[in-house]
């Protein structure tokens, strides 16, 4: 084919020489590369030699493992030049060793008090956080103490009425997948293995606390309810507490204090509810539904607890009525925090189906007043609300086949009878907002949205008030985000634990990895829907 007209084909020889040229730099660039690498490692070695010396001297002790940070971080950057470098390579594989032998000190104390961390609960997140800070970050076990004004591990989930189970399934897939089971609190373990039950009771979720307690020997302070916290000027907390195994009162100090007390046992307030409400059964107060006397109840609340309520009632042959200012059972969101779980969800259209006298449920309806009409028993009164409107749309399977949603006109008012006090099954006040910490932490303000009435935490879960509080369990929020299963905030142990060891002077960076590869760091909520809704 013809050259075109005016362009000129390089010569051989000149292109040659081109190629050659950039041959000759990039060599030249690989061995500069290769030189900076080996600089790292010699500075890397000589800041590595005395420490290995201090190793191997036995009439010396250890060093600490904050020391050999230097090291590694120059044969890290040594690999980054050059993957291939087997020297540095080497030296970081001697160091990882290093630091995986059990016999190197932990640093020693950085601060005056008895204990590292005092953990105020011994339920899932007391636990939780107590195996994460002991057995993942390596804190001294006889400096974290964790207080439990109960008698036994896992007090709230023995007074859960009996016939209450957990709604996320317990399954162990542990060694087939990424995650694990849905109600553990420590990687490596397994309700489902433990229990050999999918939707564990109260009794026997507590006995799988149990066992990792013994089998891990947390220290455990038991029948010891906390009184007060106060901060401490210059850094720590005394804690002041009241039980039969500490006498009257004593105070306890500790340089960080992680509140993990629950919600069961702290029921919504009569203050923070209807007019009348002092008039109602709380669900939580419920031993057994089968036992409970009375046939026909009027349940005020239809989520969760509201549902299990109303399955329950149906079940043992009683006649309820659901009262919600959300009707849950028609409707779907995008976050399993805002609705019904399949497996309530399972049991509502069971109730439906098996039972000689199915549940009416009644939504959106808002009660505004319970009334005592002497011998004649209660009246509830309520207002029927705007249809709920969710971006997920109704429930792809219907209740039953005969059930049909009862709707009222906005604004209208409903009155029910029922002999029995009502049974309020609209959540909890929780023990941050009706506990002794409630003052160390700042509120949501009325109108900020999702955070309203809540606890404000920084980005470690930490009181915004007071540094080295840190809250775990289903009360975190941030945001539109709401840690209210296990398997949600058990992500967050590691966050906490990670700030609280660091700032004892424990090298992290390794554990935090191996935190991430146990899906318990979550500390990038981009992955996460937002979770803000009302429960009742």
């Amino acid at each position: 084919m013809a050259e075109a007209k005016g362009r000129k084909r390089p010569s051989s020889s000149s292109s040659k020489a081109s190629v050659e040229a950039l041959m000759e730099e990039a060599e030249t660039l690989k061995k500069r590369t290769s030189e900076l690498a080996s600089a790292f490692v010699s500075i890397g070695r000589k800041a590595m030699k005395p420490l290995m010396d201090q190793v191997k001297d036995e009439k010396r002790e250890n060093p600490n493992k904050m020391d050999f940070q230097k090291p590694l971080d120059m044969f890290e950057m040594a690999l980054e030049l050059d993957e291939e470098n087997e020297e540095a390579s080497e030296a970081v594989s001697e160091l990882v060793s290093i630091f995986e032998e059990e016999d190197l000190p932990r640093p020693p104390p950085n601060h005056e008090h008895p204990y590292d961390v005092i953990v105020v609960g011994c339920g899932a997140s007391g636990v939780g956080m107590g195996l994460m800070l002991t057995k993942v970050f390596d804190l001294d076990s006889k400096r974290v103490l964790i207080v439990e004004r109960g008698e036994r591990v896992g007090e709230s989930f023995r007074r859960w009425p009996s016939e209450m189970r957990f709604i996320s399934p317990s399954i162990n897939t542990q060694g087939w997948t990424d995650s694990f089971d849905l109600n553990s609190v420590a990687f490596g373990t397994s309700p489902a293995y433990t229990l050999h039950s999918e939707h564990p009771s109260g009794q026997e979720y507590a006995h799988y606390l149990e066992e990792l307690v013994n089998a891990n020997d947390l220290n455990i302070q038991f029948r010891t309810e906390v009184k007060s916290i106060k901060s401490i000027r210059r850094g720590g907390f005394t804690v002041e507490v009241a039980g039969e195994d500490v006498g009257e009162t004593t105070k306890l100090r500790s340089r960080y204090v992680v509140w993990a007390a629950g919600e069961f046992q702290y029921p919504q307030g009569d203050d923070q509810m209807f007019p009348g409400s002092e008039l109602c059964r709380h669900n939580s107060s419920v031993r057994s539904w089968k036992k409970l006397p009375g046939d026909d109840f009027v349940v005020i609340g239809g989520y969760e607890s509201g549902m299990d309520a109303v399955f329950n009632l149906a079940s043992s042959g009683k006649r309820c009525t659901a009262v919600s200012s959300t009707p849950y059972w028609s409707v779907t969101t995008d976050d399993p925090s805002t609705e019904l779980s399949p497996y309530t969800m399972e049991r509502v259209r069971r109730a439906f189906a098996a039972s000689s006298k199915p549940p009416r449920l009644l939504g959106p309806l808002r009660v505004f007043k319970v009334e005592k009409k002497g011998s004649e028993g209660y009246v509830v009164r309520a207002r029927w609300g705007a249809p709920a409107e969710k971006s997920g749309g109704e429930h792809r399977t219907p209740i039953h086949e005969d059930y049909e949603e009862e709707v009222g006109e906005v604004g209208t008012e409903v009155a029910l009878r029922t002999p029995h006090p009502p049974l309020l099954c609209t959540g909890f006040g929780g023990s941050v907002a009706l506990g002794p910490a409630k003052d160390l932490f700042e509120w949501g303000e009325e109108g900020s949205g999702c955070m309203a009435g809540c606890p404000l935490l920084n980005e470690y879960d930490e009181s915004t008030k007071t540094p080295g509080l840190f809250l775990s369990g289903p009360a975190v929020r941030h945001d539109k985000h709401v840690f209210c299963f296990v398997y949600k905030f058990r992500q967050r142990f590691g966050v906490v634990a990670e700030v609280i060891a660091r700032g004892l002077g424990f090298y992290t960076d390794d554990t935090i990895q191996r935190c991430r590869q146990m899906n318990m760091f979550l500390d990038d909520f981009e992955c996460c829907k937002g979770a803000c809704g009302e429960a009742c």
